[in-house]
């Protein structure tokens, strides 16, 4: 463990021009915490030759996997989510711009990031690092966002100047929840969505470095959770008789500034009463 003070790290990303090759961090993060790590996969060699004892040890395959949970702010979502397994489309005439993200059926990633963690004043740089999956949630009425992060390779860089953003997130009275679309809601105590690609780290036989030659995403599953004020039976008959709903939450600050999350044709498939 690092001996100095953990508040002193933090967390930048940067978009890859070329997959895999390191990119500066551009966009610093609000960091709450981090779990991303270098992990190797050695070739621990037993062999017949009189011994218990392992005979050796050759390199094998590496990759980066963990997690960020930041605050959630408008800017650092659209570059996240540029590396997720989506599209982004911009529209607008002039700022405020309006990012649009909707999940693709693509295979591959069309973008990579390299992740640049300091923790006690020693950079480590990740890179060749999509989002495989993230959880949008609240905490005390704060929007946090729980990315899982899986890349290639990891080298020690140059330590970077952060310089962080002065937005600020959302919290308690920046909600509107809409069950379904139009009808907006007022009993929802909290939220949480997932959306979860399952990218797994792909090897191939090369000679230009030990980790993954990319990430390959497979299965989506995306899911909405709630607990609401249970008042009638209206909600509730929905659920048995399965019935698709269009279900919004939007987080506004301001005209310019706001994050809307969209599920077509949800169906309820639990729902607990207490």
């Amino acid at each position: 463990m690092t001996i100095g003070v953990g508040a002193s790290g933090f967390v930048g990303i940067g978009i890859e021009t070329t997959s895999g090759t390191y990119a500066a961090p551009t966009i610093y993060l609000n960091l709450r915490n981090e779990s991303i790590k270098y992990i190797q996969e050695p070739l621990w060699r037993r062999l017949f030759r009189g011994t218990a004892d392992v005979s050796g040890v050759l390199a094998g395959n590496t990759r980066v996997e963990g997690s960020l949970e930041v605050e959630l702010i408008e800017d650092q979502l659209v570059n996240l989510l540029r590396c997720a397994r989506g599209t982004i489309v911009k529209t607008g005439a002039s700022t405020p711009w309006t990012y649009a993200y909707t999940p693709s059926q693509v295979a591959v990633p069309t973008k990579t990031m390299s992740v640049t963690v300091v923790r006690n004043g020693i950079a480590f740089g990740y890179v060749g690092c999509v989002v495989s999956s993230m959880v949008l949630t609240t905490n005390s009425g704060l929007l946090i966002g729980t990315f899982t992060i899986l890349g290639n390779d990891e080298a020690n860089q140059t330590l970077p100047t952060a310089s962080f953003t002065s937005l600020l997130p959302y919290s308690t009275n920046k909600y509107s929840i809409e069950v379904p679309t139009a009808t907006q809601v007022f009993d929802v105590e909290n939220f949480t969505f997932t959306l979860n690609d399952n990218a797994a780290a792909q090897y191939r036989l090369k000679n230009t470095g030990l980790g993954a030659q990319f990430q390959k995403f497979g299965e989506r599953t995306v899911e909405m959770a709630m607990n609401r004020d249970f008042q009638d039976r209206t909600d509730f008959d929905t659920f048995k008789a399965l019935t698709a709903q269009t279900i919004r939450v939007k987080a506004t600050k301001s005209a310019s500034q706001s994050v809307q999350i969209t599920m077509p044709a949800a169906i309820k498939d639990t729902y607990d009463i207490s």
